[in-house]
C-alpha cells in the first residue's frame, strides 16, 4: 500500500482523562466526538480546557502514527521531519509554528484555533450544551475542526509558494 493511502486510513483516538470525552481523527481531516460518561453531565465551564487537552493528544498521537508510517515506507526509524539545512527551510519551520489556523462554527458559538499545530485555544459560548443536542454538538465540532485543518494546509500551501526554490 502506498503511503498516501496509509495516511488516508490512519485512524487516531483519545480520551479526556476523566473520561468524559473519546474523539477519534480519521480520513486526515474527521473528527468524531463521543461522550462515553455521558453528554448531559459535561460541564460547560471545563469544557474548553477538556477539549484543548483532547486535541493536543490526538495531534501528537497522529503525528507520531505519521512517522510510523514513514519509517516503514523509508525503512529507516523516524520520529521527527528532518532537521533544516538552508536558510529556507529553517525560515519556513519558523513561519509554520507561528501559524494560527483558526475554525468557527456556522452560528459562533464554537471556535477552535492553534498556533504551530501545539498551542490550543478553544472557546465555547455560555449555554451551548443546552442549545445543541449531543449529535449537534459532536457534528458542530466536526465542521469546525474540518476548517481549522482546511485553514491550517491552506496556509502551509502559501507558506511553500512564497518561498518557493528556497526550500531546496
Amino acid at each position: 500500500m502506498m503511503v498516501s493511502e496509509q495516511l488516508d486510513q490512519m485512524v487516531i483516538t483519545a480520551a479526556t482523562p476523566d473520561g468524559a470525552m473519546t474523539a477519534e481523527l480519521y480520513d486526515r481531516d474527521q473528527v468524531r466526538l463521543r461522550f462515553p460518561g455521558g453528554y448531559r453531565w459535561l460541564d460547560e465551564s471545563r469544557l474548553p480546557g477538556q477539549l484543548e487537552a483532547l486535541a493536543r493528544v490526538l495531534w501528537a498521537r497522529r503525528m507520531r502514527e505519521y512517522y510510523e508510517i514513514l519509517s516503514e515506507d523509508e525503512d529507516e526509524r523516524r520520529t521527527a521531519e528532518p532537521e533544516p539545512v538552508t536558510e529556507g527551510q529553517w525560515e519556513f519551520v519558523e513561519r509554520r509554528a507561528q501559524i494560527v489556523a483558526r475554525g468557527e462554527s456556522s452560528d459562533g458559538r464554537i471556535a477552535i484555533s492553534v498556533r504551530g499545530m501545539q498551542e490550543w485555544t478553544v472557546r465555547v459560548q455560555p449555554g451551548t450544551l443546552r442549545e445543541y443536542s449531543e449529535e449537534e454538538f459532536a457534528g458542530t465540532i466536526r465542521s469546525v475542526v474540518t476548517r481549522l485543518l482546511d485553514d491550517q494546509f491552506r496556509q502551509i500551501t502559501e507558506l511553500k509558494i512564497d518561498l518557493g526554490d528556497r526550500l531546496d
